[in-house]
Parts: C-alpha cells; structure tokens; sequence
C-alpha cells in the first residue's frame, strides 16, 4: 500500500486569499452602505435632514435608520422628521440590530457612551460630529466653553468612536471657524451644526477611503468641557473682568440669563454689551451699578474697573423692563449721597 503526500499549502493559500478578498469588497469596495444614525435634538436634526438628502440625490447610502433616546410618549422633533421621511425608529439602549446589518454609524449630539459590544456590530465602525478642534473641549458643552473662554477660533471635529470613552478618537477631519466677538451660543450653535452636517456628508460620500485616513489626536492642548447647569448663569463681580461678564453672558445665551442680587433681591440681566474702549474708573467700587444716559443701559462695575451694559432686567417677581425703567423705579428717587449702589 502507498501513501500519497498532498501539500495543502496552495489549497490554504487560495482560501484565505478568497476570504480576504470578499472581506475587502464588502467592506471597502462597495458603493453603497447601510448607515444607522444616533441623535436625539435639533443640532443632531440638521445632520440627519443633510444626510437623508444625500441619500435621495445619491446612491451611495441604500439604508438610513435612527436611533435616539427619548423615553417620552411625545415625539422629539427628531422623530418627527424620522417619521415623515419613513426613517425607521430604534430605541436606546435596547437596540435589536445584528452585527454587520449596518456598515457604519453615524452618532451627533447623542450623548451616551458606546460600549464595545454595540460598536462591534458596524464593520467600518462609528463616526463622531464634535462641534470644536479636538483635543480642546472634550465633553459635554464645547460651544459654550469656546465661548466662555473667549476662543478667537472654533471648529468642528470629525472622528472616529472610541468604545467606553468620549471624544478620543482618532480625527477623520477638521474645519476651523474663526468666532465674531458678539456672537452668542445659539448662532454659533447652527453655524457649527451646519458645517457639521457638511462634513458628515463629505466623509459618507468618500467612504471608506476618508476612515484610512484618521489620525490619534494630540496629547497637548487637551481641554474639557464639562456638562453645565443653572448655578453658572451668577455673575461673580468681584472675580470677573467686564469680559469675562460678557463672555458668560455669550455663552449661556438663550439658557439661563445672568443673574445677581440687588437690595437683597434677585435680578436677571438681559441685553448685555460692551462698549468699545470704555475706560477704567478706578475711583468707583466694584459692583457699582448706575444707568448711563449715553447708552441707556444700566452698567455694572467689574473687577477690572470697567462697565458691563445691559439694556433690560428683571426683578424675581417682576416683568422684565428697560433700564431706564428699572432706573426710575429703584434708582432715580434715591437721594444722590446714598445713590452709590453695589451689587453682589
């Protein structure tokens, strides 16, 4: 009896380079994706609505689905949108998807961790929309620390997730917007927004050749924007210049107004401004406030001896009204040797 050798090594050879082959066209060849999207608000909306724009006019996304998080019978604005576009609906966290059965997922202003276990499932992994230049502003709120730092430049971050972990993925793209000195949260909210949903739609249309591309962000310059609530919005006179003031007045714009105490009552600050090379009045204590006829605002003193301006305000309790009115009704009929009002 004879025994024949076989060398198998062709044989496995072949197979492998097989499976390697289909493993590269499903998954970098192909020219269309399924694409499951995660945001649950309006600066997620604009995203969503450029993406499924793309996906009519272009063939390269076949299937567009949403995930979002909202656990109220009512319908977020996001699914409202979903709905009348016949986006399909899944609910967070308990996501019934099969691995592979999206390509790649697409995440803005979503707001919670994605364990590794979920990103295993999207063959090309997730894609992040972060709305300032990584690695300055990981978190929460980057928009209203660009702000409140007075940041001369913004931007957005396109990057890859990172399971288990926020905003330190590798970076696919970046835009930088230089930053007005007046602008406020919700106008530099939507120009970011939109540049965002530009990007995204840039990344989706260059897939997956754009995801080769990414690079680990720095390890200098790293910031963090922490999640913020009501307390931020009082004003701490005695530790804060006029820009500072007005700084925070910028960056809480449209949630929570500045408040501070006045005669022992609460008041809310609206209208802030500054004005152009407004001196320094040194004989005057911090926390001064007076009206000025000039700008007809009410001005408070700051802890560099300059003016903040605001053009109404609102006593807890009351309408709100225009300085000249809050100067004639709490001011204007105090004798002038006790005029001399400071807030705290």
């Amino acid at each position: 009896m004879t025994t024949k050798l076989f060398n198998l090594s062709p044989i496995l050879t072949k197979l492998f380079l097989k499976e390697k082959y289909f493993y590269f066209y499903k998954n970098y060849c192909r020219r269309s994706y399924n694409v499951l999207f995660f945001g649950s608000d309006l600066i997620s909306l604009k995203s969503l609505q450029k993406v499924n724009q793309f996906r009519k006019s272009d063939k390269i996304i076949k299937k567009l689905d949403l995930v979002t998080a909202n656990s109220s019978k009512n319908k977020t604005i996001i699914e409202k949108y979903a709905q009348t576009e016949n986006i399909k609906l899944l609910q967070w966290p308990n996501l019934d998807i099969r691995t592979n059965e999206y390509d790649i997922g697409i995440i803005v202003a979503f707001g919670h961790l994605i364990k590794e276990d979920v990103l295993n499932k999207f063959p090309l992994g997730m894609v992040n929309v972060h709305p300032s230049l990584l690695p300055r502003w990981r978190g929460a709120a980057p928009i209203i620390y660009t702000l409140l730092h007075g940041d001369e430049i913004a931007g957005v971050s396109l990057m890859k997730i990172k399971p288990n972990i926020f905003d330190v993925g590798e970076i696919i793209s970046q835009q930088k917007v230089l930053i007005s000195k007046d602008i406020k949260l919700p106008e530099l909210t939507e120009q970011l927004s939109d540049i965002g949903a530009d990007m995204l739609v840039e990344c989706l249309r260059t897939l997956p050749t754009c995801l080769t591309r990414a690079i680990p962000q720095s390890n200098e310059g790293v910031t963090y924007a922490k999640k913020i609530n009501k307390g931020i919005s009082e004003v701490r006179w005695f530790d804060m210049s006029a820009e500072d003031v007005y700084n925070l007045y910028r960056a809480i714009y449209g949630l929570y107004p500045l408040t501070t105490k006045f005669r022992e009552k609460q008041i809310k600050l609206f209208n802030g401004f500054l004005v152009e090379n407004d001196p320094e009045y040194t004989n005057k204590s911090v926390g001064s406030l007076e009206y000025c006829e000039k700008t007809k605002a009410i001005r408070v003193l700051c802890k560099d001896k300059k003016f903040i301006y605001f053009r109404s305000l609102r006593v807890l309790g009351k309408r709100e009204i225009s300085a000249l009115d809050f100067y004639n009704g709490y001011i204007k009929n105090v004798s002038i040797d006790k005029r001399n009002v400071v807030i705290c």
